[in-house]
């Protein structure tokens, strides 16, 4: 008999707890959520089910998770389902106050603590939270999105155009800078890779006309490398034939010399005319001009050759520094660039959010929804999806952006 009243006894409090907000059996419970607790026993004498007062009530979770109860003490209620915590509550009952058979508990989740709805919303406030409440869910019960009214709307239309026409005219700039810098910063790793060849390029090269300056530059300054060492091999080749010249020449000089001393000999003894001492000393005189020109014409090569050599070896320098004032320069823009277009669209969105302007109709309108969260006690902040489901306590922000669909792409 005591166990067909106790089976009939946990039917009537299984239905108990699983009535009200909380019916999913799924829902765990939060901290500061709040419970009615049913605690039936079976009473023999008057054949009839009492409840114990003692331990039956309105109950609140602590912000610590703990349910406290009289002549039970504290157990610890988050993330149980109120099933669990019910068979938890019995168990205790059982064992600290001696009763049997074991009484049955029900439990009913009678309230949560709210969630918080701030941002662009029509009716930023807290709200009654229920178990499964998405994000999506929230922003409908705070009525919504800002939007202007239709009489509104066309005054404020052409700002609103004037700044979503600023916004992506910026990020324009800021997408064609970022090609540039990938360019140099590629044309960089190149340069590197012709001085050191253990360098090895770990960046994407850049496509489009950023792809097609680099190549354009590359094969220039290949080209130039080129032709310096073609000018150098030529120079060589001139100075080894003007040495051989040289030499040919001094070779000559050295002989005609020795003529000439035989012949003033002969003349001092009157054995020659002076015609051919005279003929001897003008061709003399002219292989050593000659010998003077090509000397100076050498010298002339070598300072040539010096200077396509020095050349060559500061190719590559000068335009890694030409290529490193242009990064510093980009660089430079992007910052400036950046600031800009954060403080448009923080105007944008502060003029949206005012309803002081309509959303951009040239651009896709994207929803945020950041939850702050409280977890181990300290707050975390997430941006969820807006399916995602919320939990009792949440903040959540709701926020939107203008994103035109050619950059989404």
């Amino acid at each position: 008999m005591i166990r067909i009243v106790s089976l009939v006894l946990t039917l009537i409090l299984t239905t108990l707890t699983l009535s009200g907000p909380a019916r999913a059996a799924e829902y765990q419970l939060h901290a500061h959520d709040e419970l009615r607790l049913r605690v039936l026993r079976w009473d023999g004498d008057r054949n009839a089910f009492t409840v114990l007062d003692g331990v039956s009530g309105d109950y609140r979770i602590s912000t610590e998770g703990v349910l406290s109860m009289p002549l039970i003490g504290s157990i610890s209620a988050i993330g149980q389902t109120a099933p669990a915590l019910a068979r938890q509550i019995e168990f205790e009952i059982e064992r600290k106050l001696a009763i049997s058979p074991a009484p049955r508990v029900g439990i009913e989740v009678t309230g949560h603590q709210p969630i918080f709805v701030l941002g662009e919303v029509t009716s930023p406030g807290s709200y009654a939270y229920r178990p499964g409440l998405t994000a999506q869910q929230a922003l409908a019960l705070a009525s919504g999105l800002i939007r202007l009214s239709p009489t509104n709307a066309g005054a404020f239309a052409q700002d609103t155009m004037r700044l979503g026409g600023e916004v992506r005219r910026l990020e324009a700039e800021i997408k064609a800078l970022q090609e540039e810098r990938t360019r140099l910063v590629a044309d960089l790793e190149d340069l590197d890779r012709a001085a050191d060849d253990m360098v090895t390029s770990i960046r994407p090269r850049p496509r489009g006309i950023e792809g097609d300056i680099l190549d354009a530059t590359q094969k220039a300054r290949a080209a130039q490398g080129e032709r310096l060492r073609d000018l150098q091999d030529v120079l060589r080749e001139q100075i080894d034939r003007m040495t051989e010249q040289i030499t040919l020449r001094s070779e000559q000089i050295e002989r005609t010399t020795a003529e000439l001393a035989d012949v003033t000999s002969l003349k001092e003894r009157g054995l020659t005319v002076n015609t051919r001492v005279n003929a001897l000393t003008t061709a003399l005189n002219d292989l050593e001009s000659k010998k003077l020109q090509l000397e100076i014409a050498r010298l002339t090569a070598r300072q040539q050759l010096n200077l396509a050599e020095r050349d060559t070896l500061a190719l590559t320098d000068d335009a890694r520094a030409r290529t490193l004032e242009q990064l510093n320069r980009v660089d430079r823009d992007l910052a400036s660039l950046d600031i800009r277009l954060a403080t448009s669209e923080a105007l944008r969105a502060q003029a949206v959010a005012s309803g002081l302007a309509v959303p951009d109709p040239l651009a896709e309108e994207l929803t945020e929804y950041r939850v702050t969260r409280m977890v181990d006690g300290a707050p975390i902040t997430l941006v969820i999806a807006p399916t995602d489901p919320l939990k009792p306590g949440d903040t959540i922000e709701v926020s939107r952006s203008a994103s035109l669909s050619t950059n989404s792409q």
